[in-house]
């Protein structure tokens, strides 16, 4: 894999049903030929999301009514019953077991891993982390689209035993898949993705993908002879993922214990300025005592990062991203550079290390953890887990007790 900071070869992220077709035709051509697969999410894609997303909301802040418009009326979920049952519930039963202490999160965490609509039908899967019964819930649910909406028609779900903090954390990317002014590849490095998408998920945390305009974000540095990256190329989930972004007025910051801003070329472009991924991150660190993270030029996301009381996030801490040294000032990506990250980070105040070309190296201060380049990634990811696991999981009441062993 190249060590340079930017290369040309990228690729966008495409829906769910295409990603097989593509990628097995096509992923090889584009690589090598630097081109960009467009692609986004349909009306009816979106509409599905909105209606997943109002069952995981509504399940997890105890909102019935919320739930309820989740589903047709005549929906019927399948749930598992011990250790190899099953047990059929209709929708009013189900809502019911959601029916106490209304608006309050109830320990469940849940992400909408992908969707694919065929006509007027749908296929969506989700993903529940409860870390007081330290679970976690696969749920699959079946669509019909009946006039202009869309209802979930059926549901069923699988359980797995998982770690008890039944945390999530957010990774930030970026739109941005030309340098403005140029006509100069930017992309978000596929090798910070996957480091950090697998080490989280190891781990047992739930993974989102936040970015300004939410849907799909250019890749960078894709290495088809890495096996890991391979894996994930062909992972649907994972590229559904990349293709159907969150935008940040999406996101509740409260559902998250860490934020991460993920590096690339991408990163000096639209993440840095952009009002709701300030909001979102100063919450997630201030509100919520939780730990704002970067690799690389992702720490590009934290030059302009200011708290409450008007002061520099990184203001006399230290912090590393990609350095001036080991930058190719005569490069034309450098040259089109809306700033020097190791010089920004400097004026606000941040006090800047590195360490050797092409080796990890991670600055820890505080809640504050960042690391110098791609091979950072993996150490980075480390020393966040460390820290969440010592600050031990956050208290959570989960309704799983009311519903009689049945997978939920």
């Amino acid at each position: 894999m190249a060590n340079l900071p930017f290369t040309p070869a990228t690729i966008r992220a495409a829906p769910l049903r295409a990603i097989l077709v593509r990628l097995l035709a096509c992923a090889f051509v584009l690589l090598l030929s630097g081109g960009v697969a467009h692609a986004g999410s349909s009306v009816d894609d979106r509409q599905v999301a909105a209606v997943i997303q109002d069952y995981l909301q509504g399940s997890s802040y105890n909102r019935t009514e919320q739930l309820r418009r989740a589903f047709h009326p005549s929906a019927r979920l399948y749930l598992s019953q011990g250790a190899s049952g099953m047990r059929e519930v209709g929708v009013e039963e189900y809502v019911g077991w959601f029916s106490k202490n209304p608006d309050q999160f109830n320990g469940r965490s849940g992400r909408l891993i992908s969707v694919q609509v065929d006509g007027n039908i749908a296929t969506a899967k989700a993903e529940i982390l409860v870390g007081k019964d330290q679970a976690r819930y696969v749920d699959l649910f079946l669509l019909k689209k009946l006039g202009d909406a869309w209802q979930v028609i059926s549901k069923t779900a699988t359980r797995y035993q998982a770690p008890a903090h039944g945390r999530q954390v957010l990774l930030v990317v970026s739109n941005v898949g030309t340098i403005p002014g140029t006509r100069l590849s930017a992309g978000n490095s596929f090798a910070e993705l996957i480091h950090a998408y697998t080490a989280f998920r190891e781990a047992g945390y739930g993974v989102q993908f936040v970015s300004p305009e939410g849907g799909a974000v250019p890749l960078a540095y894709i290495d088809t002879r890495d096996p890991e990256h391979t894996a994930r190329i062909y992972d649907g989930d994972f590229m559904w993922a990349l293709a159907n972004t969150r935008k940040p007025e999406e996101v509740n910051a409260v559902d998250y214990a860490a934020l991460m801003y993920i590096g690339g070329s991408a990163a000096m472009y639209g993440v840095v300025d952009h009002p709701g991924l300030k909001a979102l991150a100063a919450r997630i660190y201030e509100q919520q005592q939780g730990i704002v993270s970067a690799v690389c030029h992702g720490s590009a996301g934290l030059a302009n990062l200011t708290l409450s009381d008007g002061t520099a996030l990184v203001s006399g801490k230290r912090v590393t991203g990609y350095p001036d040294a080991f930058e190719d000032k005569q490069a034309p990506y450098y040259k089109a550079l809306p700033f020097s990250l190791e010089q920004r980070l400097q004026e606000r105040k941040g006090l800047f290390r590195y360490g050797a070309r092409n080796t990890s190296h991670v600055e820890i201060d505080g809640r504050l953890i960042t690391g110098m380049n791609w091979q950072s990634t993996r150490d980075v990811v480390k020393a966040i887990l460390q820290q969440l696991d010592a600050s031990g999981a956050p208290a959570a009441i989960s309704p799983a007790a009311t519903s009689q062993g049945s997978s939920r």
